[in-house]
């Protein structure tokens, strides 16, 4: 199938091709590149039939000379096989599954590549290979936006070997989910590993980075720093290098409200980058100058330009990638634990047969024979109902971490499909000043109080039909119209929030009564489409992906303590039930979504 992101390298040649790019202001080249600045920027002349060019790159694939180095690979990879080289055989899935995710492949090619090299350095007992396996699964989670789960796979990588990549690649994860300080002690723990092996280029890629993480922060003084530091070191001709820290630096720009340095860095990122053939420099540049052109009011090129990043952020999920990762992944771990219970099941028969040698070596004694076979039927007896216990134990526990549904399809299919639902209602929770609250507390008494709620809250959930999907933190995550959908399930999960609201406010007026410290609560709900599958490599875990998940989560952090905040998606399915009031609020700002029409929906007198 010809390469999608060929296709939208093309669109951005395009959208290059008819940009003019600004006169660089003085500071950009001179304070940080160290050359003149560049006046004469020419107009570029728009491309007139570019549909042909288009076609052509789409069609391109992978490069002559990266089929070559495949074949080498592959190569490689029969060859150890042929002689029976376990390590070279892991080894050989490994650098293909390297070669997958540098390229533009795709990831579900790669991932059935690391479990196969991940399987051998197990059976070899090689800590580093599984270390560096992790990694690559920690990188893949990473690339599709799993940071939490890629966090998982990297904290893997390391409890088996330090690699300073892996430690970056930590910080960088930390730093999506806006934890800073854990982002900053791994970003000066790879530093060091990565100085003292002199590795350059990683430096560079941590500089970079930490100057993107503090723009984040807001400490734009450090930022321009780091990222003034990273360019210099790449020399004074620009290059295909420069394409990442110029992507970044127009963020920096554009939060200084400097619109013309930002759409001049962002343009010539973006021409670099199609230079290396990668997409994170342009994912970076198209949001960059989408936000540019609309705030200099040039609608058309903002719409462009907002297409191309929105078209960039998903060209790793064409043709259901991330449901293949998923699904190989739980398979993965699924065949693990299948394993482990025949190694179980061996030993134990070799047990049995211990003991039936035992027996028939006193054979000889009647009295002791009889009270051996005695002996023995109760040992069976015993084990089959232990069995049965423990059969028990392990299906109860399958069921408290999966739906039913879910859970028997596992079993019976040795795999979860995901699935597609169209109406789903998504109920998020968090405590106010959760931070503030916990150091009035001992760790004990805070863990107590919080399970207390949250017990609470499975109970409601449980009592409206509704999914508990996980908690976060000090965050309760739950879903109305899965994994079966019901017809009052909107109306079932906004009687839940409320009835979650009702149970925090009493807990509240109890604990204040004896003078002691209480929880209060936003509660958010958002009516959409979504996913939902089973995540994970180390545990099964059944979760939910989309845009209404992300709506949902603005809806709790837009909301106000006590009330429960509800988007126009959900309001215009419940307006008419009696059984609600609502108080319109207008419209609210939303981070990364910007304006939404919201409601506090309340139960009717």
């Amino acid at each position: 199938m010809p390469s999608m992101r060929n296709y939208l390298f093309a669109i951005l040649s395009l959208l290059i091709s008819t940009a003019s790019l600004s006169k660089p202001v003085q500071e950009i080249n001179a304070d940080i590149l160290g050359t003149k600045s560049d006046s004469s920027a020419s107009q570029v002349d728009p491309v007139k039939n570019y549909l042909p060019y288009i076609k052509s790159v789409f069609k391109k694939g992978i490069p002559k000379e990266q089929e070559a180095f495949l074949a080498i690979l592959k190569q490689n990879l029969k060859q150890a096989k042929s002689q029976k080289e376990k390590a070279a055989e892991a080894e050989a899935h490994y650098y293909l599954a390297k070669f997958y995710i540098a390229g533009a492949t795709g990831y579900s090619d790669a991932l059935p590549e690391i479990l196969k090299a991940f399987a051998i350095f197990e059976e070899l007992n090689d800590n580093k290979g599984k270390s560096k396996c992790y990694m690559q699964l920690g990188l893949i989670s990473y690339m599709t936006h799993y940071y939490e789960d890629a966090i998982k796979n990297f904290n893997l990588s390391l409890d088996l070997d330090e690699l300073p990549t892996s430690r970056y690649l930590m910080a960088i994860s930390y730093a999506e989910i806006d934890s800073f300080p854990q982002a900053k002690k791994h970003f000066n723990r790879a530093l060091r590993s990565f100085k003292r092996t002199h590795k350059t280029s990683s430096i560079q890629e941590c500089y970079m980075y930490l100057g993107k993480m503090y723009i984040q922060e807001g400490q734009m003084d450090s930022a321009y720093y780091y990222l003034s530091k990273t360019l210099k070191n790449y020399g004074a001709k620009l290059n295909s290098y420069h394409a990442r820290p110029l992507a970044i630096l127009s963020e920096y720009f554009l939060a200084e409200q400097n619109l013309d340095s930002a759409e001049y860095c962002a343009l010539k990122s973006l021409e670099l980058s199609l230079e290396q053939n990668e997409y994170i420099s342009p994912l970076i540049s198209t949001q960059s100058l989408s936000t540019v052109y609309y705030q200099k009011k040039d609608f058309e090129k903002a719409h462009n330009y907002l297409r191309a990043h929105n078209s960039l952020q998903n060209i790793d999920f064409q043709d259901g990638a991330r449901q293949k990762i998923t699904e190989m992944q739980t398979i993965f771990e699924f065949k693990k634990k299948i394993r482990e219970d025949e190694i179980r099941h061996e030993e134990e028969i070799q047990k049995k047969n211990r003991l039936r040698n035992l027996i028939l070596t006193v054979s000889v004694f009647v009295l002791v024979l009889a009270g051996g076979l005695w002996s023995r039927l109760n040992y069976v007896r015993r084990s089959k109902t232990e069995l049965q216990k423990e059969k028990n134990i392990s299906e109860n526990l399958l069921l408290n971490i999966l739906p039913a549904e879910i859970a028997l399809e596992l079993k019976t299919k040795g795999k979860a499909d995901a699935q597609s639902f169209e109406l789903a209602s998504i109920l998020f929770t968090d405590f106010k000043d959760f931070t503030e609250f916990s150091s009035k507390l001992n760790a004990s008494d805070l863990v107590k109080e919080i399970n207390h709620c949250f017990e609470a809250f499975d109970g409601i959930i449980e009592k409206y039909g509704i999914e508990k999907i996980k908690t976060i933190g000090d965050s309760y995550m739950a879903a109305g119209g899965l994994p079966i959908p019901t017809e009052n399930s909107v109306k079932n999960t906004l009687l839940a929030a409320i009835e979650l609201q009702e149970f925090i406010e009493k807990r509240k007026m109890k604990l204040q009564a004896l003078g002691q410290a209480a929880f209060e609560m936003r509660v958010g709900i958002h009516t959409g489409p979504v996913v939902a599958g089973i995540v994970g490599l180390k545990k099964f875990q059944y979760d939910i992906w989309g845009d209404t998940v992300n709506t949902a989560s603005r809806m709790e952090s837009c909301g106000a303590v006590g009330k429960v905040n509800i988007s126009e998606a959900t309001f215009q399915l419940l307006k008419n039930d009696p059984n609600f009031k609502f108080e319109p609020r207008g419209e609210v700002a939303a981070k990364g979504k910007g304006k939404m029409t919201m409601y506090f929906a309340y139960k009717a007198l």
